[in-house]
């Protein structure tokens, strides 16, 4: 893929890595995070180039069955446990590259750790994360390509733009008292699922996911993120979309644009 970015191209071989290491249970995994956004909002162009370093999978553990384990099909493939951050299912390729297995909230048996019960699994192979609950709903097989020419794909359920944007209103809202953990890029990225996806399509999808009872405490939450931090273009979401574009494109277009979606939004579902 000429001039496509290192980092990019390294992430989507260890994407495939994983996704073969886990073919077994093909029925349980989806693509979640940046690289799922980029396949979902594919035919919108942005002043902001595609950039992403690591690999997200939302593990569906009403679907995974017990063989191979989860950390022997992962170590199996080169794949080891992150030494330095030592968090559960933060998984690091042969080449250093991330890729982090987990589990959405809802599916979680309440306990006071971040490390899922998930037997026979190991309780270190996955973590869970809140408001990737949609994406047990909002789903669809998409073809994944290989981007440095060895002709390499795989078909894998990837999360589509309402549950990818409930996720990461989840990321950016529950990071609004820890500045030090925002990424303006994340709010870039719902800039991206808004322009991409039609308000009307994005709103039937919220729907239906509000009206799921897996999905919609994440869901409810997601679109109170949503107002607080995008509904104008002085907001925090809003004005970190902005800077984000800041050398390479228009940060106040940016800003006025994902606020103006936002409320579009937030009316059609009203």
């Amino acid at each position: 893929m000429p001039g496509a970015d290192n980092l990019i191209v390294e992430a989507r071989t260890a994407l495939l890595d994983a996704i073969a290491a886990l073919e077994a249970h093909k029925a349980s995994v989806i693509l979640i995070g940046a690289q799922a956004i980029y396949l979902r909002t594919g035919n919108a162009t942005f002043a902001l180039a595609e950039a992403t370093k690591d690999s997200d999978l939302a593990i569906d553990t009403r679907e995974l069955g017990e063989d191979p384990l989860l950390e022997e099909a992962m170590t199996s493939a080169g794949f080891i446990l992150n030494p330095v951050s030592q968090q559960p299912g933060a998984w690091i390729s042969p080449n250093g590259i991330p890729v982090d297995l987990m589990v959405p909230e809802h599916l979680w048996l309440r306990q006071p750790t971040r490390r899922p019960r998930i037997p026979p699994h190991s309780k270190h192979a996955a973590r869970r994360a809140a408001g990737l609950e949609a994406a047990l709903i909002d789903q669809s097989p998409m073809t994944i390509d290989s981007l440095n020419g060895d002709g390499r794909s795989a078909v894998i359920n990837v999360a589509g733009s309402a549950a990818l944007l409930v996720a990461k209103l989840h990321k950016l809202g529950e990071r609004v008292d820890t500045p030090d953990r925002l990424n303006d890029k994340d709010a870039h990225d719902i800039y991206r699922l808004l322009v991409a996806t039609e308000t009307h399509d994005l709103a039937k999808s919220m729907q239906r996911l509000h009206a799921d009872e897996v999905s919609h405490g994440a869901t409810t939450r997601a679109l109170g993120y949503l107002e607080q931090l995008f509904a104008n273009a002085d907001a925090l979401g809003a004005t970190m979309a902005g800077r984000a574009e800041e050398g390479v494109g228009q940060p106040d277009t940016v800003s006025a644009s994902v606020s103006l979606l936002a409320q579009d939004l937030l009316s059609a579902l009203a």
